[in-house]
C-alpha cells in the first residue's frame, strides 16, 4: 500500500433528484469544493495541507434525494470535515435547497462513508 493509498479525498454529493441542468450542477459543485476546502483550512491544517499535497483528489457522486444527504451526514466520523451547499434560489430551485454535500476526509474513511454511490 503506498502512501497515497490513504491520502484525503474531497467528496461531492450532488441530489439526482432535483434534476439540475449541467451548468448548474457544476457551479454547485464548485461551491461546495470551495466552501469544504475553506471550512477544512480553518478545522484541520494538517487535513488540508495532506489533501493538498497529494493533488487535490476529488470524486462527484450521486445521492437519490435529501434524505440519502441526511442519512451521509448522520454517519459521519471524527476527522471527516463536511458542508452542505443550499442554493440561493435565483435560477432552478427554491432558496435553501440543499443542493450538494462536501466532504473532505482520509479516503479510506470518506470511501467507508460513500462507497455505495455511483459517480455522476
Amino acid at each position: 500500500m503506498s502512501s497515497t493509498d490513504n491520502a484525503p479525498t474531497m467528496a461531492l454529493i450532488v441530489r439526482e433528484d432535483l434534476n439540475l441542468s449541467t451548468g448548474k450542477t457544476a457551479a454547485q459543485c464548485a461551491h461546495a469544493a470551495v466552501e469544504i476546502a475553506l471550512v477544512a483550512r480553518r478545522q484541520s491544517k494538517r487535513l488540508f495541507q495532506g489533501w493538498r499535497e497529494h493533488g487535490g483528489r476529488k470524486i462527484v457522486l450521486h445521492a437519490e434525494n435529501i434524505q440519502a444527504l441526511d442519512e451521509i451526514v448522520a454517519d459521519i466520523a471524527h476527522g471527516i470535515v463536511w458542508h452542505l451547499v443550499k442554493d440561493a434560489g435565483h435560477t432552478e430551485v427554491a432558496p435553501g435547497t440543499v443542493t450538494v454535500l462536501g466532504l473532505l476526509g482520509p479516503r479510506r474513511s470518506v470511501d467507508r462513508l460513500i462507497g455505495h454511490l455511483e459517480t455522476l
